[in-house]
């Protein structure tokens, strides 16, 4: 969709760079979105729109897209990326290490939290940074402000969409939010929705910011969007309910201990990139740790065999994090609230200065 839709418009994209991560863990489901691919892109250049063919790009390989942002920059002083938070991250780092300045280009991306570590280290290549907020369901929710108060302050897009908030347990842990609630607006929505829980939460404020999103009649912001009841990494998303079972169930089967021996800690590390760190207790004897990280991805190839949408995302989120080396271990006491409680998913706090 992000292809076709301003194909429809004539902005057609130069590039289409892909890690085409279900290659590599189930060779069926390539080929059958391989061939939809194929005819998307067949149909449109027989249409007269000439949409590029994909070009397979690992995670590891960024420097290719830094270059080719580099090279579209010099022949035409301006270049956008769209793709997701850490994928950006990724491409911005290796330009940065080579030494290339991508000032005149902008970086548009979503599909996991663009944290302040983030963004810096995107805008210190010198590009322009715009957030987007989209999910699978629906599409584009809400857009950068060009006077944002922080890194992920969104336009709503409220002809589209109605939004509320509503109170929510967070599964696994004992904290309430205000949760979104959608409401299509439009007879031409991809589908009805009808106060309709997005497993968001975030801050809604109607403010006057200036810029031409506010005049086009996008009083409302978003910030501070988050997911409460999935881990998100490497715009990999895990079901909480899914790693609960591995970390109570699996590992313990597998290695001895109990649930409270366990826990998924979610944080940044130094150069903002979102790591899991699987939170091992000492007292759990484990001789070799790469075990334990090829168990936890072996389990969610096994939750991916099982069909429906939720295969399809435990299988990318599998791939994507064996990639990336998401994963690690760290042989530490899991991490209790300030009630004495263990939750089995915890997210580490951002430090207090980097809060909005």
């Amino acid at each position: 969709m992000n292809i076709l839709r301003p194909a429809r418009f004539g902005e057609v994209p130069e590039k289409w760079f892909s890690p085409d991560m279900i290659r590599e863990t189930n060779a069926a489901m390539s080929a059958k979105f391989r061939l939809a691919t194929y005819s998307m892109i067949g149909v449109g250049r027989l249409s007269g729109t000439a949409i590029p063919w994909s070009e397979r790009v690992t995670l590891d390989e960024p420097l290719k897209i830094a270059r080719w942002m580099d090279e579209t920059l010099r022949a035409k002083g301006t270049c956008l990326l769209y793709t997701h938070v850490s994928k950006a991250l990724r491409v911005c780092v290796a330009a940065r290490e080579a030494g290339l300045d991508l000032s005149g280009a902008a970086v548009m991306a979503g599909g996991e939290p663009p944290t302040e570590t983030k963004v810096r280290e995107i805008t210190s290549t010198g590009a322009r940074w715009i957030p987007i907020y989209p999910f699978s369901e629906y599409g584009t929710v809400g857009i950068g402000c060009a006077n944002p108060v922080d890194e992920n302050d969104l336009h709503l897009l409220n002809d589209g969409l109605a939004l509320i908030q509503y109170p929510r347990m967070m599964p696994g842990s004992s904290m309430m939010v205000d949760a979104f609630n959608y409401t299509t607006l439009l007879a031409t929505a991809p589908k009805l929705f009808l106060n309709v829980e997005s497993d968001d939460y975030g801050i809604i404020e109607e403010r006057s910011c200036g810029c031409l999103l506010e005049t086009y009649g996008y009083p409302y912001h978003l910030r501070q969007v988050r997911s409460f009841s999935k881990l998100t990494s490497e715009a990999g998303t895990l079901i909480g309910s899914e790693m609960i079972r591995i970390l109570e169930e699996v590992l313990p089967s597998r290695f001895g201990g109990s649930a409270l021996d366990y826990q998924l800690l979610e944080e940044e590390d130094e150069h903002g990139f979102t790591r899991l760190s699987l939170l091992v207790h000492p007292d759990i004897l484990v001789d070799d740790e790469n075990a334990v990280v090829e168990t936890v991805l072996d389990a969610l190839q096994q939750s991916s065999a099982s069909p429906g949408q939720g295969s399809l995302a435990a299988e990318m989120t599998q791939s994507t994090w064996k990639q990336a080396n998401t994963l690690r271990i760290k042989r530490k006491t899991p991490i209790l609230t300030g009630h004495g409680k263990m939750m089995p998913l915890y997210v580490a706090p951002k430090p207090v200065d980097s809060q909005r």
